[in-house]
Formats: C-alpha cells, structure tokens, sequence
C-alpha cells in the first residue's frame, strides 16, 4: 500500500520546485521533506527527481507520478469544497454510459433533459454496449443507454425501458431526381455489421429499388454530408438529417421505421433506482416532444 504522507511530500515538492521551498511551505524541515520523498522512492522502485544544487527535476517517472498526484489531490479539494457547504445540499451522482452507436445516430441535445434533474450532477461517459453492461452490473453506472436490446440473459437484475424508436429517412440533394426504381443513382449503404443495413436492405426489396451502392459507412453524420456534397443516396435517422433538411442541402425521398434500432435505457431493478428511473422519463418525454 502506498503511503499518502509520502505522496503529499512528492507532490508539494515536484511542485514547489525544491526541498527548501517545499519545507517552508509544509512547515517542516528539509531532511523530513527529502526523506519521505526517498521513502516513496524506494516504496514504488524509481527515482522522481533528479536532484541538482539548483533544486529538483523531474524524471520521466516522477512526470507520471506528478499527473497522477494532481488529479488525486485536485479531487481532495473538490471533495472539501463540495461537503463544506454549510446548508447546501450535496449533489446526487447519477453515472451514465451511452452506447457510441447512440451518440452517433442522436442529436447533440438528446441528453440535455438530465441537467434539468434537480440537485443532480450527470457524470456521462461513452462505450461500447458490452462495456456499458458490464459496468451496469458491476455498480459502476446507474444508468446505460444503447441502441438495441440486449439479449434477455445479459440483462437479468436490470430493467429495461425503450425511450425512442428510431425513424430512418432517405435523403439526397435537392438536385438529385432519382429515377422510379433509382437505378440511376448511387446509394452509400452501411456495414453489414450495422442493425440499419437490414432496415434498408428491406425498404428496397419491398419497393423493388436498385441503386448502385458506392460505399459502405456507419457514421450518420458522414452520410449526410457525403449526400451532400457528392450527390448520393443515403438513409440516416432523421434526427441526424434534420439540420441538413431544414437548411435546403437535404430533400427527404422516403421515411423507414427501424424495426430494431432506437434508444433503449437499463438499470439496476430495485428501489436504488429512483434516480435513474426519473432521468428515464425526462428523456421519454423529451422523445415525444421532439416528434
């Protein structure tokens, strides 16, 4: 186990630039500084300084050791402004995970509901899905949202709830009057790994569509400005390609009801989670404002 005395010492002095500097500023007299600094020295196996008639330098590992340091005591002063507020209510923490294909295929504002939460501080990170379920179960998240449902054995203890079904839209420069059966115009299809290749591989099927397929692509926002500027074809959520629409670059030809994708949120089942529960419902209701 590290000794935080130990750290404390390094880091006033890495900080203060010598011994003597860091004595004054602790009280202390110098041989204690230099000292309990050599003693987290021999505990981590490394040197920290180089040590010079003109004070201390950093070595590369002392570099590491000093960024490290600063983040823990920068969070020990955080952690006294926060409890020393005298009546002041502390925040609850809620932790959120976001699945990267859900920040992909949302707009920039779908999480801003969650500030409205009172007396709350969101702390949102973003992951994989796989990731969001493991840190679902291992306490590390109170909330996770992704873009599909996950298998019905990978969330038992967790509840899940569909904030959004996603709509897709087919848009293309104004410009582009694709023929009856579009064979004429070149269409930037997604990745077989993407859930919206087969949303779209059965919208045209249904309406006995052929385009030419140029490219294969799974960021939304690339689509639309791929569409854009070289005069393709592509099917996004219309989320995505709402800005683009509104400014005149974009023309919606058709609109395709996802029959997997959306938003869904998981969280642990119990009274614990009340706070997830009350996120949960601000973004549905902002969901059905935004339709």
């Amino acid at each position: 186990m590290l000794n935080y005395n130990h750290l404390h010492y390094f880091h006033v002095a890495a900080t203060e630039g010598s011994v003597a500097a860091a004595a004054e500023r602790l009280g202390v007299t110098q041989p204690t500084v230099s000292e309990q600094v050599r003693a987290l020295e021999r505990s981590l196996k490394v040197n920290l300084f180089e040590r010079s008639a003109t004070g201390l330098r950093l070595t590369e590992a002392g570099k590491v050791a000093y960024e490290q340091t600063s983040v823990m005591f920068r969070a020990g002063e955080r952690l006294v402004e926060s409890l020393g507020q005298g009546s002041q209510k502390v925040p609850r923490s809620l932790r959120i995970g976001i699945s990267n294909a859900v920040t992909r295929t949302t707009t920039t504002d779908f999480l801003l509901p969650l500030l409205a939460l009172e007396d709350t501080m969101p702390s949102i990170k973003a992951g994989e899905a796989t990731e969001l379920l493991r840190d679902l179960r291992g306490n590390e998240l109170d909330l996770g949202l992704t873009e599909s449902e996950p298998p019905e054995a990978a969330r038992k203890g967790l509840e899940l709830v569909q904030i959004a079904r996603t709509t897709l839209v087919a848009v293309a420069p104004p410009s582009l009057k694709p023929d009856p059966e579009w064979r004429e115009s070149g269409l930037i299809h997604y990745r077989a790994s993407s859930s919206f290749r087969w949303d779209v591989e059965a919208y045209l099927e249904l309406n006995n569509l052929h385009p030419r397929i140029v490219a294969e692509a799974d960021d939304p926002l690339f689509l639309v400005e791929a569409a854009a500027r070289g005069n393709f074809i592509v099917v996004v959520p219309r989320s995505v390609a709402r800005d683009a629409i509104a400014q005149g670059r974009l023309a919606q030809l058709a609109a395709i009801e996802s029959s997997q994708a959306g938003v869904y949120a998981l969280y642990p089942d119990g009274t614990t989670a009340e706070l997830a529960r009350q996120a949960v419902k601000l973004l549905i209701d902002a969901a059905k404002s935004a339709t």
